[in-house]
């Protein structure tokens, strides 16, 4: 059971394992993409169909009795859930018969809630990891079956660290699915006390706030690239920032620019007297460039960043 790109190792691992059969695959029913709201399907559903899989999109269980009968007439011993993003209930949750188990992108109870990769990176951690939990019917609060930690290096992005989580979690969670069959797991109950919690990821979350020092905005940066990218509002066009480094220290208000050039970047001021380099700029409609090239055809006239 999963959705997005992130799912993708586990069920390439899955059906690839030889003491492992899929009997089916559930992810969210395909709807409007894009521009021109075209019907897409899930790359989950998309890479099932591909190897031959069955593949069932309930838009929800708990108004679809239906849809519960035949999962539970499958009669599978797991549900593997990776970000599927539909609530399980109870009934659900027991078709397994020997557990419903969920890989989640942190370390829990760390990072509870959608966006634990976006948070992780926002928040300047220097470690991460997954987590293969036992699902339960509150949101991520289940037993603890294996957990595994992952550094974050100082140059991830969202992307490449989505990546190696998504790669990394995929044998975990076989391994631990063979550990259950063999009676070989522990549960480990979670300490609630502990818990933080995300958010989902809002076009505003990812707007750059120039009265915060400049190290918070670079974790800000890394954690929305590519998606929903940062940005920062100037001329009345709001500009993507892809990529950016720290600058030196500046006595100028925050959003203040303080220097154009092609090698060095945009430097803007920012809060406590710190300053941004911007190093890979996007027009709204155009493509994202280095600053150099982005330079060639846009000015920066205005003073200041809003």
């Amino acid at each position: 059971m999963g959705c997005p790109e992130f799912a993708l190792p586990a069920l390439r691992a899955l059906h690839a394992a030889p003491d492992f059969r899929i009997v089916a695959v559930y992810s969210m029913p395909d709807r409007p993409k894009g521009r021109g709201h075209q019907t897409g399907m899930t790359p989950v559903k998309r890479v099932a169909l591909d190897l031959g899989l069955p593949v069932a999109n309930p838009a929800s269980f708990r108004r679809d009795p239906e849809a519960v009968a035949a999962l539970r007439a499958l009669a599978p011993h797991f549900l593997v859930v990776v970000a599927y993003g539909l609530i399980l209930p109870r009934d659900v949750l027991e078709a397994a018969s020997m557990a419903p188990v969920n890989l989640h992108a942190s370390l829990l109870p760390r990072y509870r809630g959608p966006s634990p990769i976006h948070f992780a990176l926002l928040n300047g951690d220097s470690v991460t990891g997954n987590t293969i939990m036992r699902m339960n019917e509150r949101m991520d609060e289940g037993d603890i079956l294996a957990a595994e930690e992952i550094p974050i290096h100082p140059e991830d992005t969202l992307a490449s660290l989505h990546d190696r989580l998504a790669e990394r979690g995929a044998p975990l969670l076989l391994q631990t699915l063979r550990d259950l069959a063999a009676g070989r797991v522990i549960p480990r109950p979670q300490d609630h006390s502990q818990a933080t919690y995300t958010t989902k990821i809002t076009p505003e979350l990812a707007r750059l706030d120039w009265r915060k020092p400049a190290p918070v905005l670079v974790n800000l940066v890394r954690a929305m690239t590519p998606c929903p990218g940062a940005w920062a509002e100037y001329g009345g066009e709001r500009l993507k920032i892809g990529r950016v480094a720290l600058g030196g220290p500046v006595d100028a208000s925050p959003g203040t620019i303080v220097r154009t050039d092609a090698e060095s970047g945009v430097q803007v001021a920012c809060g406590e007297g710190t300053s941004l380099r911007l190093l890979v700029l996007q027009r709204p409609g155009r493509s994202p460039l280095p600053v150099a090239d982005f330079l060639r055809g846009f000015t920066f006239r205005e003073p200041r960043f809003a």
